[in-house]
């Protein structure tokens, strides 16, 4: 196979939860059952027998984990991610609360057997009830012994950090950070390939037929950070341009976030990347331009364009919105250009989130 220079839109594969609601159908315009509450949508995944499928075109129902094997370089870029697809990008839906819950970095999932990748992850808020909240780490430092005496107790919100969202708003959580989203959000995340989540607590809930959902206490607490990091909300770093917004939302090792807005109709070069590049529509219409065709896309669909595609173009109108993810080279991809623009270092630097996990903070030495 040789792999064709057109982006890949696939089918989303949908997860039903306790938890979920109906919001991705309503907001998107998919039709979903009303019976299903449904709480994620993958958008694009490569992991186990979890599988994007092509949804149209040349390579109408291949599998992304094929076409990463056969076409890897074409697919992947520059990058090294052991023969796998490295990030996996999902909406939820969060009706009610999800679990405490945390996640292993690359070398505890290596050591304990949970797979090639740990999980750092970030979500972007679409929607939040009036005074949403998220969890994202302690108020304190803590140690083990209390968290465990905690969850015994069920008072483990007691050493919580509850933290206020609001549409627009990016939050980052490095492995080992616990963490949970609150009742009343709508989240696009993006994250590493895994689904190592070690869940810590949850809330005295049961499923349909009374059962309390399984805990993983002890091997959460093998990875668990048990510093206050704070600084889980990332400032935006944005870029007036000619009839848009560009804004740096988020960067590290992992993945690179990138939101633009546009105030009119307005054609946008995507900048190439060292790697594929992951174009998700939050709002209106997009029309991508490549060499080869032309692509259009509606609100909450998700486009990957392989590393191959270097030229592409992005049309849109006012109140389109996009974000753009990648693995990024990040002193070329991140650190030059906004130099270049005349960017303060500590201010780059800052969207990277706290020092302690903060992969931009060598730069600035």
């Amino acid at each position: 196979m040789t792999l064709p220079a057109l982006p890949l839109i696939f089918n989303p594969i949908y997860k039903e939860t306790i938890w979920g609601g109906h919001a991705i159908g309503s907001r998107y315009n998919r039709q979903l059952s009303p019976d299903r509450t449904i709480g994620e949508s993958w958008e694009i995944v490569s992991h186990g027998a979890d599988q994007s499928v092509v949804a149209s075109g040349f390579l109408a129902g291949k599998t992304l984990g094929a076409i990463v094997a056969e076409e890897s370089p074409s697919l992947l870029g520059k990058i090294e991610t052991f023969g796998k697809f490295p990030l996996l990008v999902k909406f939820i839906d969060a009706q009610e609360r999800l679990s405490v819950q945390v996640h292993p970095n690359d070398q505890q999932a290596r050591t304990y057997g949970w797979g090639e990748f740990g999980k750092t992850e970030c979500w972007y808020i679409i929607d939040a009830k009036k005074d949403a909240r998220i969890i994202a780490g302690f108020k304190a430092p803590v140690s083990r012994e209390a968290i465990n005496r905690a969850i015994e107790t069920n008072s483990l919100e007691n050493l919580l950090d509850e933290i206020p969202i609001h549409p627009g708003d990016v939050i980052f959580l490095p492995a080992g950070m616990v963490h949970a989203i609150m009742e009343g959000t709508l989240v696009y995340e993006v994250e590493e390939t895994s689904d190592a989540t070690l869940r810590l607590y949850d809330w005295g809930r049961v499923d349909g037929a009374g059962r309390p959902r399984p805990l993983h206490v002890h091997e959460a607490l093998r990875v668990i950070d048990t510093r206050a990091l704070g600084n889980c909300r990332i400032p935006p770093l944005t870029l007036e341009e000619k009839g848009y917004r560009h804004s740096y939302r988020l960067a590290c090792g992992y993945f690179a976030l990138e939101h633009y807005a546009y105030d009119r109709q307005e054609e946008i070069i995507l900048p190439a990347k060292q790697s594929f590049r992951i174009v998700t529509v939050l709002s209106g219409r997009l029309e991508l331009k490549f060499p080869a065709g032309a692509a259009e896309l509606s609100a909450g669909m998700t486009a990957l364009l392989p590393a191959l595609i270097r030229n592409v173009r992005a049309l849109g109108a006012s109140g389109t919105e996009l974000i753009l993810s990648s693995v990024p080279d990040l002193q070329a991809e991140i650190i030059t250009p906004l130099r270049n623009r005349g960017i303060p270092l500590n201010d780059i630097v800052a969207i990277g989130g706290a020092r302690e996990y903060n992969d931009l903070v060598r730069f600035a030495s």
